[in-house]
Order: structure tokens, then sequence, then C-alpha cells
């Protein structure tokens, strides 16, 4: 009881941005002397902080609590296709520090070793790295987030691997895995958003399913692989090893392949070089890139017309160039969807950008310990 007290404190401290005692003890039906002891205790801690006077109600104005920033920390790490992304939140969750290292090498002891690394030098940072209360992993591909497992990363090939058991042989707090744009969609219910779907997109195309601020996993959590809807009746091959997914025409690898077969050109190009020559008109590049928006927009419209959200949230490469290519993603979405799916649909980028999964994944550690107990 006292444990789930304590929690709904900093829960309701956390959300209303200032509160007294006595209207914590009001909103949470305990009693006042109970809501004095507790407060006390997190005080002690360092997680809560006495900060402005609130409104009088007749006697002397009281004091309200707020979260103290500096009062705990959560790490937050994406294992993207070609990066990986970290960040130190603070107990308010404000970015402290963070990094992004291009991977050549994508063997999970790399990506592992990576990671530890990058760990040990935000402990070291800190002043007092005991007040880590969690680390959050999003990871590429198939996760199953109850047990801490890797069940597929197509890009990858690692096959099923037990991170959690790993991780938590290293580190002695709270470890939580799942999926990359889970971890992604997390950073969005963080800031308020409760019903939409969320697409990142890159070398890979995933999306999370977000209903009530609620995430939907799927039967076997396979949920959201929008990169392996079936959009045509041929094309190269997939990395699931099957044909026609919507990855085998719209992700990055995609695009510069088709470009560079249209360009019978040989030498290594990237995708902002594409994106260069769009810009500017050239004829091969806007082929590339409006087939791409055809088909990523035509599988949109698919889940659109099924589930009908009120938002569709677009991470990673796409996002990067939104004003060139929402308004035109949109449009095609347009036509390929019923009106009454479109109606009032807020087709947006990532609050966090290029930071998404990373932050995302150390909210989740903030949540989990913010999480209100019935």
């Amino acid at each position: 009881m006292k444990k789930r007290n304590r929690k709904n404190i900093l829960a309701l401290i956390k959300n209303e941005g200032g509160i007294s005692r006595a209207q914590i003890a009001e909103k949470l039906k305990i009693s006042r002397a109970t809501v004095t002891n507790l407060v006390k205790e997190l005080i002690s801690y360092g997680l809560v902080q006495e900060s402005d006077l609130g409104r009088s109600r007749g006697g002397r104005r009281p004091m309200l609590l707020n979260l103290k920033a500096d009062g705990a920390y959560s790490i937050g790490i994406e294992w993207g296709i070609d990066s990986i992304k970290t960040v130190l939140l603070n107990f308010k969750a404000d970015i402290i520090l963070d990094d992004q290292i291009q991977m050549d090498n994508n063997s999970f002891e790399e990506y592992k070793e990576v990671s530890f690394n990058l760990i040990k030098q935000y402990n070291k940072k800190l002043e007092d790295s005991s007040k880590i209360i969690g680390i959050g992993f999003g990871i590429h591909g198939l996760v199953n987030p109850e047990k801490g497992y890797s069940v597929f990363t197509p890009h990858f090939n690692w096959g099923e691997v037990d991170i959690k058991s790993i991780l938590a042989e290293k580190y002695n707090y709270p470890i939580f895995i799942d999926n990359d744009v889970r971890m992604m969609a997390a950073g969005e219910i963080w800031q308020g958003r409760d019903d939409f779907i969320f697409i990142n997109t890159g070398s890979g195309i995933g999306a999370a399913l977000v209903f009530k601020s609620k995430i939907h996993y799927g039967n076997n959590y396979a949920a959201g692989e929008l990169g392996h809807l079936k959009i045509a009746d041929d094309g190269p091959k997939c990395y699931c090893g099957k044909y026609g997914c919507l990855e085998s025409f719209a992700s990055k690898e995609s695009i510069i392949s088709s470009y560079q077969n249209l360009k019978n050109n040989e030498v290594k190009i990237s995708f902002s070089d594409i994106m260069i020559a769009y810009q500017a008109g050239e004829i091969e590049s806007n082929l590339v890139i409006n087939d791409a928006l055809k088909y990523f927009a035509r599988a949109i419209s698919v889940v659109l017309n099924i589930l009908n959200p009120e938002a569709v949230i677009i991470g990673g490469l796409f996002a990067e160039y939104e004003e060139l290519l929402l308004t035109k993603l949109y449009k095609k979405i347009k036509e390929d969807s019923l009106n009454q799916v479109i109606n009032n649909l807020d087709i947006t980028t990532a609050y966090y950008q290029n930071l998404a999964g990373a932050v995302g994944a150390a909210e989740k550690v903030l949540n989990d310990f913010f999480e209100m107990k019935n």
C-alpha cells in the first residue's frame, strides 16, 4: 500500500506540474498525514522539491510540489539498422546527453559493446550514477517485450537473442526491451498523443499502432510490420524473403537501387544526392521518389481504412525531408483513402525527430516509474 501510494503521489506531481499536499490527498482519497509522510520521504530521496506557493483557499498559501530534475535519470538506446542512438534524460524527461554512432558492423557483439561503452560514459558524467533508474532499448525487428527477446532481425540475421538476460547480468537496474518503432511511439504517448500510427522510414519500414494511449502488440508481438505489407505481385526480393513488400519499393536502399538502374550508374550514390536532384526537378529522381510515395501512400491508406486513427506520425528518413515529401504523401493518401478516414487526420513528423527511438526508450523507463497503480 505504501509503495502504491508513493508511486501515485509521484505520478500526480509529474502530471499536474505543481500540486499541494492537500490537493494530492483529495485526488487520491488518502489522509493528509499519509501524504505528508510520503512526501517527506520523496523529498529526502531527492525526487521531489517544494517550489512555488499555490492559491490560498482561505488560509495561508500552500507550498506546491514539483519533480526535482536531477533526482533521477534514465537511459534510452535505439539499435537501428545502421546506427546506435542514445540519450540520457533527467527526471523531467529533458535530454541531458545524446549520441549517435554509425555502425558498419551489424553483429550483435558489436552493438552490445558500443552500447556498453556509451552507458559507461553516461555513468561517469553523472555525479551520482546510482540515480539511474533504468535503461530502455528499442531494437530493430520483431521483439517480445515481456521476455526481453529479440525474435527476428531481418536486416541483421541475429536469430533469437535473450537480450534482457544478457543486460541483466551487467546492470542491476530495470531493463526495458521493445521494438524500436514502438519505443518511438512511447515518446509520442509521453507528449499526450493517444490515438495514432507511428511509421518509421529508412532502410526498414515499421509501424506502431496506438489506441487510447496503449500500444497494440498483436498475438505474437508482430503488429505493425507495415514494411512487409504486400503491395505488388512482383518486384525485388525483400529482406524477409518474400516479394512485393512495401520495403522493396519504398525503403532507402530500394529507392537508391531504382535510381541507379534508371541512370545506368554503378557509382555509389546516397539518398541525399537523390533528394538534391529531386528538388532540382531531375526526371529520374522524380520518378523513383514519386513511385516510392505512391506505394507508401497505398500501404498507409490500407491501414487508415481499417483503423481510422486521429494521426499518422512519420519518423526516420522521410521525416528529414518533411517539406519536400509530406504534402505529396498526404495528397496520394487522400486519393487512396475513404473520405471519412481522411477527415481531420493529422499527418506530421516525430516530436523528437531523429532521436525518437532513444528518447522513447528512456521515457518508457520513466513511464513505468510514474505509472499510477490501482
